[in-house]
């Protein structure tokens, strides 16, 4: 069971890794897939749940929306305003046979949360030093996991979100914190590649530490309102790709803000 868990971890995370120091035309071509992965994923969900989203529709707006920054200012308003009204002219029409408005918002949300999300990293990569920032996200993220899962295991005791998520801690998610503070003050001491001070990178893996949890607790609400475990079977033992990207997701938007305004 462990070997499942940990093969499939190290590959991602590898790959996941080696995509933070390509080029940014690269991630225009992976982020849109991530993306239109995802999306799917919920969308999947949704149906299983009884929804009936306009997929073909919300697919192609997450991808679109994923990209967005790079490709213009306005992309991503015609993209959202455009598929916003074909979700309704859908949702109208499936109302006629049964359904009802829920159709336009379960069309509209996997593609505002999972394209809107991911263009975070296309932002991040485009900053000075981008390929620093993005590799600081994954290893804050990926540190804070691990320090609250062990400590968590260990020593928690205080629920921290049990109808969410009943084996997260208080304990585990101080642990998280605070391991994705110094993970972010080691990279910066021995990385020192954005001239920044020691203080805002600490700062900025403090952060992560806090949404991270938040992100995946998110997709857990996600989850337990669709009656799922997992968002697919993809990866062994990991369950989908949204499963894997949930904190990335929060921690990459949260990283965004912090780094293009602290110290600019």
């Amino acid at each position: 069971m462990v070997t499942q868990r940990v093969l499939p971890a190290l590959v991602l995370g590898a790959a996941l890794w080696g995509l933070a120091g390509l080029d940014l035309w690269v991630y225009l071509v992976v982020v849109p897939l991530f993306a239109v992965w995802g999306a799917a994923e919920f969308y999947t969900l949704l149906h299983r749940a009884g929804q009936r989203p306009a997929w073909a529709l919300g697919v192609p707006t997450a991808a679109l929306l994923a990209v967005a920054p790079a490709l213009g200012d306005h992309l991503a308003f015609h993209a959202l305003a455009v598929s916003s009204f074909l979700a309704l002219c859908w949702a109208a029409w499936r109302h006629a046979h049964g359904d009802s408005l829920l159709d336009w918002f379960a069309t509209l949300a996997p593609a505002l949360y999972v394209g809107g999300l991911l263009a975070y990293f296309l932002l991040l990569r485009a900053l000075p030093a981008g390929e620093y920032w993005v590799r600081a996200v994954f290893l804050c993220t990926w540190t804070a996991d691990i320090a609250a899962f062990f400590v968590g295991r260990r020593w928690g005791r205080t629920k921290l979100a049990p109808r969410l998520s009943p084996h997260k801690s208080w304990e585990g998610a101080v642990a998280g914190v605070l391991a994705a503070g110094v993970a972010a003050l080691l990279l910066g001491a021995l990385w020192p590649a954005t001239g920044r001070p020691l203080w805002q990178v600490a700062g900025l893996g403090v952060l992560i530490g806090v949404a991270a949890p938040a992100g995946d607790l998110c997709e857990s609400f996600i989850k337990r309102q669709l009656g799922a475990k997992d968002s697919s079977r993809l990866l062994l033992g990991h369950g989908g790709l949204l499963d894997r990207l949930d904190s990335l997701l929060a921690a990459g938007m949260v990283a965004y803000y912090y780094v293009a305004g602290v110290g600019r």
